[in-house]
């Protein structure tokens, strides 16, 4: 057994250097539904299952250990590598392929190869599924989303229902809700009916949840079982499929991962402006494990006090899936979880399919760890940062008037409640990158008035759209809501270290806490071209990302905020290295550099003297040499109003026009790709364009 850890790195780094995962000890359900733990389990990016791979000792006769494995404790016949540490055996669909001598490397390649990108049948099947489902994913949710509106003009007891929901919505939820924002979640919860079924074997959850059971009977006044099911007809093939897969997993781990990964796609595909305004990707288990692990040692060196004591309750503000909820729930003794569970755990999600998800995942750890089913009281439906009755400062309360639903209540009970933990992975999403894609993210009067008033006056940025970040907004949010002795813990955006648009947050953080402790996981991509997210990012994504442990106490520390930074992680190391290395982390361990801020820099601080000279411009004028000061004269498409010809300029300002006037004259107003859009063009799109070419002059005529 001396070479089965490097064997498993060698087949590890193989099977990722072609974006497949390969996951040790992973405990499966056979054929006969019986639990079997294979050493290997090689999966695609899906996690369906490609392969498996059994170590065993060489004083062990290998061909007895095959047919043992094989045809006694009934392990997949579909594609499995053996190997003794001198031979290697690969059995594909319950014949031996190949048997090569491990150390003849070309023969060990080969055989490695052979097993690496074998697709079994089922794979085959579930990829074309897939492929499927995304072609008709559209399709049928534009015939759902016709049939809702013919519901809207024709059934009044349909718009009754939904005025009912929609009220209660605008009340619990968000005041900016729409009837368009219910009608989706009408076409979600249609949705996702079978693929609950699929993975939890869960059927009843559409009729018992409090929110779901509001939505079931709003669907029920236009659509019984036979119209739904002919009108999801054409997706039951991906749904058996996905079923198939589902029924292989027992590990409870491997099945909370199996669920986020057909989460994330199912969402991409169904709403892919969505996913991306509300940061759909989920956090990978080692670092919530951290995370996790981390707060329970800060709760304890700086209160005396751990996760699992009375009172301490804990809120994830932007759940999602559930997973820090489940790994709490792991990571509490089972003699304490059950009051914590009922009273002290708390969870927001706004987004009705990650909702669901949420619930679903939660109480299945439950009674995974307990042994006995409990509904999950304290998650709430609601949007966090629009959600501000629970915050501490002056004229923010918001009370729930006559509103008696179950979601009410768990919203006023939450607000009720002194939340000393604040962790989880909150979306992080500045702005819409291009006007075109008509994706921005949604203002928050409460929240947004505390960070002009915090954030950006303490700062100098000058593009102040991207302080209010989806991230810095829910940073606010929780730096409020926390009780006087409490702890905030996300993983957000890293730029808030360093760059300049950052340092009225980072003077916050020094003004309102006491300890502030950052891992920085690095690579963003943006910043350094040589990388790629997918492959060194621990996400996976372009954006380089940190955690922050924020500490507040009531006895403040006489010597101010003490800030603690680590930057250890490489840019380079690849994503499976750093997990591997956070995995491993214990935060009593970490070596920390002690900052000392220097006008609200925290690292990469200038040696010089420019902060004491005279500012060329700035927002506070008696300090500055001018007054006044703009962006100056922009058009925000110059690349269709500035040319170095003439005539080519005439001919892209024609087109330009031609482009314009399509959209004005259209009866849906669709903006479209092919020119650049801005707010202020698209504000104007009701006024006409007037060129007058002899003088080269283009006005609107409002």
């Amino acid at each position: 057994m001396a070479i089965k850890q490097p064997f498993d790195t060698l087949v590890q780094q193989l099977a990722s250097s072609r974006h497949y995962i390969y996951a040790l000890e992973v405990t499966i359900k056979n054929d006969n539904g019986k639990n079997i733990r294979p050493d290997g389990v090689l999966m695609n990016e899906l996690r369906i299952h490609k392969g498996y791979v059994e170590s065993k000792d060489k004083d062990d006769s290998i061909d007895e250990e095959i047919n043992k494995k094989l045809y006694k404790d009934g392990y997949p016949k579909t594609n499995i590598l053996f190997q003794d540490s001198e031979t290697a055996v690969l059995i594909q669909n319950g014949e031996e392929v190949q048997r090569v001598k491990m150390q003849e490397v070309d023969q060990l390649q080969a055989i490695l190869k052979t097993f690496i990108e074998y697709k079994p049948k089922y794979l085959a099947d579930f990829e074309s599924a897939l492929e499927k489902f995304k072609e008709d994913i559209p399709t049928i949710v534009d015939t759902l989303r016709n049939l809702i509106a013919e519901q809207n003009e024709t059934n009044p007891t349909y718009v009754k229902a939904r005025d009912t929901f929609w009220e209660m919505c605008q009340q619990e939820i968000n005041p900016q809700i729409t009837p368009e924002d219910i009608r989706e979640m009408v076409i979600q919860h249609i949705l996702t009916e079978d693929l609950f079924k699929s993975v939890f074997d869960e059927s009843d959850f559409h009729h018992e949840n409090n929110i779901a059971r509001e939505l079931e009977g709003l669907v029920n006044t236009f659509m019984n079982r036979s119209v739904r099911q002919n009108q999801l007809g054409e997706l039951g093939h991906y749904y058996k499929t996905l079923n198939a897969q589902a029924a292989t997993v027992a590990d409870h781990h491997e099945k909370q991962k199996f669920l986020k990964v057909v989460y994330e796609n199912f969402y991409k595909v169904y709403n892919p402006k969505g996913a991306d305004r509300l940061g759909v990707v989920y956090t990978p288990n080692e670092i919530v494990d951290f995370m996790i692990r981390s707060t329970d040692y800060l709760l304890e060196k700086h209160f005396g006090r751990n996760l699992h004591d009375e009172n301490v309750h804990i809120l994830d503000p932007a759940t999602g899936t559930g997973t820090f909820i489940t790994d709490i729930i792991e990571y509490i003794p089972a003699q304490y979880l059950k009051h914590k569970y009922e009273n002290e755990i708390h969870a927001n999600e706004v987004a009705i399919l990650p909702y669901y998800v949420a619930n679903l995942n939660i109480e299945f750890t439950y009674k995974q760890k307990m042994g006995v089913y409990a509904e999950f009281p304290n998650i709430c439906f609601v949007d966090t940062l629009d959600n501000t009755g629970g915050l501490a400062y002056k004229g923010m309360q918001k009370l729930l008037f006559g509103v008696s639903s179950e979601n009410a209540q768990r919203i006023k009970n939450q607000n009720t409640r002194k939340i000393s933990v604040v962790i989880g992975n909150p979306p992080y999403n500045a702005k819409q990158p291009n006007y075109n894609f008509q994706n921005s993210n949604k203002a928050y009067q409460g929240v947004d008035k505390r960070i002009k008033d915090t954030f950006i006056k303490m700062g100098n940025a000058q593009n102040q759209n991207i302080v209010y970040d989806m991230y810095t907004r829910f940073y606010r949010w929780a730096m409020d809501r926390i009780d006087e002795n409490g702890i905030v813990s996300f993983i957000t955006n890293r730029n808030f270290i360093d760059t300049r648009t950052f340092d009225g947050f980072r003077k916050c953080i020094q003004e309102e806490f006491d300890y502030c402790y950052i891992l920085d996981t690095k690579s963003d991509v943006r910043a350094n071209p040589k990388i790629a997210g997918t492959t060194h990012n621990v996400f996976g994504i372009q954006t380089g990302v940190a955690i922050m442990f924020l500490i507040k106490k009531e006895e403040r520390n006489d010597n101010g905020c003490q800030i603690y930074y680590n930057g250890a992680l490489q840019d380079d190391w690849r994503k499976e290295v750093k997990l591997e290395w956070i995995k491993n982390l214990q935060f009593s361990n970490i070596h920390f550099e002690n900052i000392a801020p220097k006008k609200g820099n925290w690292i990469n601080q200038t040696d010089n003297d420019f902060d004491e000279m005279i500012p060329i411009i700035s927002k506070d004028k008696s300090e500055a040499i001018f007054r006044n000061f703009s962006r100056g004269l922009e058009s925000n498409r110059q690349e269709w109003v500035y040319d170095l010809k003439k005539e080519d300029l005439v001919k892209k300002v024609k087109f330009f026009i031609h482009c314009y006037e399509s959209v004005r004259k259209s009866t849906d107003k669709e903006l479209g790709e092919i020119i650049k859009w801005s707010r202020s063009l698209s504000d104007l799109i009701n006024h006409p364009i007037i060129y007058i070419l002899g003088h080269d002059i283009i006005y609107w005529s409002g």
